[in-house]
């Protein structure tokens, strides 16, 4: 990956010759992959620049992204970062990247310790109205959906979608036929799903951004749809129950305005949290014990370690 001030050429012939960079920051590096905020001088504008070279995990997504955007833009009222430029073609440049505008927030996991208490009743709410707007973007398959807004590899079922979604997310083979086991296991309360919703698949504490406007905090956007999916709009919410702090009463009222949960959703919550649990895989004190939990209701046998 080149150094972050070798772009300066890539913004040139994004917004003019006269562009430059004023200061640039990477704020992730995964494996040949790179995310920074970027300051620029004319224009007077800060940016978020996604780079993906040829080994990166992601490297064929973002052109994905700009179509996801364009469905949440047009079917909620979420606001959302504007899409400058994307090019996935590795034609002029070495690298895969997407721009977009840097939304002004704070990341709901930093400050949602500093509320009070009304405040973050009024959060919870607009958090869930947010992921429930989500959740009424429907679609007529499951599946992976493509730079075209539309959805590709497409499953006749919630089922056979899971175990796609499975083999793609898992990394160990030991570990993929744990989740199999479960999902087999409670397959009878997956038979009656149809619906494929949009699901965020990521919307943990560092995705979600509010700012202070008017004297209170807003919901600033939703970041990340990387791994967004049409799928079972469950998978989100299970994640979000696993996660601390994500959840409260007021999220759940918000919610349910715009979709009701269904009463089997609580046979299905743990096994959508094992993919969860089995895809992160980190061999930490804190996700070990949480995967335990949720085996141990499921009925399988407790895991000692991941690898």
């Amino acid at each position: 990956m080149e150094h972050p001030f070798e772009l300066e050429p890539l913004l040139q012939s994004t917004f003019g010759a006269e562009t430059r960079l004023v200061d640039c920051q990477i704020v992730k590096r995964m494996q040949d992959t790179c995310v920074l905020m970027a300051r620029l001088k004319h224009p007077s504008l800060d940016i978020v620049i996604k780079l993906a070279g040829p080994e990166a995990v992601m490297a064929s997504q973002f052109d994905r992204t700009v179509a996801i955007h364009q469905i949440v833009t047009k079917a909620t009222a979420i606001p959302m970062p504007e899409i400058i430029a994307v090019d996935v073609s590795c034609n002029n440049w070495p690298w895969r990247y997407l721009i977009r505008t840097c939304v002004p927030g704070m990341e709901w996991a930093s400050i949602r310790g500093r509320m009070h208490k009304d405040e973050l009743i009024d959060a919870y709410r607009q958090l869930g109205e947010a992921v429930g707007q989500l959740h009424c973007i429907a679609f007529s398959e499951f599946g992976e959906i493509n730079a075209r807004g539309q959805v590709t590899l497409a499953d006749p079922s919630c089922i056979s979608a899971l175990i796609r979604r499975a083999f793609r997310l898992i990394r160990s083979s030991r570990l993929q036929d744990m989740f199999l086991t479960a999902l087999e296991q409670h397959s009878v309360y997956f038979e009656r799903v149809e619906e494929s919703r949009l699901c965020h698949e990521d919307l943990h504490g560092y995705n979600i951004l509010f700012n202070w406007q008017g004297g209170k905090w807003r919901l600033a956007t939703i970041l990340d749809f990387d791994k967004a999916w049409a799928g079972h709009a469950e998978t989100d919410l299970a994640r979000l129950e696993i996660w601390r702090g994500m959840t409260s009463p007021d999220f759940w009222t918000a919610y349910q305005i715009y979709r009701k949960l269904d009463d089997d959703y609580v046979h299905r919550r743990l096994v959508y949290q094992l993919l969860w649990c089995l895809e992160y895989a980190r061999p930490t004190r804190e996700h070990l014990a949480d995967t335990q939990d949720v085996c141990k209701g499921l009925g399988l046998p407790a895991l000692e370690a991941f690898g």
